[in-house]
């Protein structure tokens, strides 16, 4: 055990026990007060920090728990050196009087944080949403890895508000493209988290059915009538543009159909990727032709020369 010195500390009235501060002289110079610290002294807030502490330690005039409950608060701010910190937690394996001194230190400052935390987190949950205040709805979104490229998610208060493929639009894009129609945008992973989770049991082929409201506030009511029908469109099947245009009231409007699925902003939840053109090729996708055809082998739906025939006679596919 370490040697303590316990006739250096004196009982107070109260019967706590204090250590007296080393002698100092008052007599000292000017140019004493105003010497220039040398490199191994650092400063803080509080003061300054003594450096080198093993080497103080070792002078036989020095009680070490003096050294080491001086430079506790600095230790647990993180203000000490990586070799006076491990001096510190050394000296108080061997000194019960320190390490339970430090311990106390160490709740207290936790206790200290987690009553920070708390506060922040529930200031954070009394603030006002936008919609409230200004009636402009938030988006919250976050990303995710996917075997066709990494994606955005975002949610609203209403629903799943935007999926996009980062490898055909970048974060920033898809971000400008929710705040123009009407959302405020903050990144919060864990909001989007069921979303995720459930695109990931799809591409793992363990759902074929999502569960999940989608928002589609911004959309055009033509846009928003295309969509309603793609999103019953059953998984494994395909429908033609032409199928949508005639289920939508719409019967020459094929070509309408598929602008209004190139702005699907919820791909894979609302399955534009299951329409295809009625020679049997695929057509255009939003996030490319690569993606859907991943997205269709998936369910189960594959090509082969059928699309090969449609390559050639039309020119589309690649």
């Amino acid at each position: 055990m370490g040697q303590h010195h316990l006739s250096k500390r004196n009982a107070s009235p109260n019967g706590h026990v204090t250590h007296p501060l080393p002698d100092t002289h008052l007599n000292l110079t000017m140019d004493q007060i105003m010497t220039i610290p040398t490199s191994s002294t650092a400063f803080t807030a509080q003061g300054t920090i003594p450096s080198n502490l093993a080497s103080q330690a070792a002078d036989s005039e020095i009680d070490p728990c003096d050294i080491a409950e001086s430079v506790m608060p600095d230790l647990v701010f993180g203000d000490l050196s990586q070799d006076d910190e491990q001096w510190v937690r050394t000296h108080t394996v061997t000194c019960n009087y320190c390490a339970n001194i430090l311990h106390g230190l160490e709740e207290v400052c936790t206790a200290l944080d987690d009553c920070s935390d708390n506060v922040c987190e529930q200031a954070a949950e009394r603030r006002p949403s936008s919609t409230l205040c200004l009636g402009i709805p938030e988006a919250r979104y976050g990303f995710m890895e996917t075997p066709v490229g990494d994606v955005l998610v975002a949610t609203s208060d209403r629903g799943v508000v935007e999926v996009s493929y980062l490898d055909h639009t970048g974060p920033y894009e898809s971000l400008r493209e929710l705040e123009q129609r009407g959302y405020l945008v903050y990144e919060r992973q864990a909001r989007v988290g069921p979303v995720v989770d459930q695109l990931r049991e799809y591409f793992a082929h363990e759902r074929q059915v999502f569960d999940l409201s989608v928002d589609l506030c911004g959309v055009t009511d033509f846009t928003r009538s295309v969509l309603e029908h793609t999103n019953h469109i059953p998984y494994g099947k395909v429908q033609t543009y032409g199928d949508v245009a005639g289920a939508i009231g719409k019967p020459k409007a094929s070509r309408a159909v598929g602008n209004a699925l190139g702005r699907n902003p919820v791909p894979v939840i609302i399955p534009c990727h299951r329409v295809i053109l009625s020679s049997g090729a695929m057509g255009w996708y939003t996030g490319g032709p690569e993606i859907k055809r991943a997205l269709l082998g998936i369910e189960g739906v594959s090509y082969g020369g059928r699309e090969q025939a449609a390559q050639t006679s039309l020119g589309i596919e690649r």
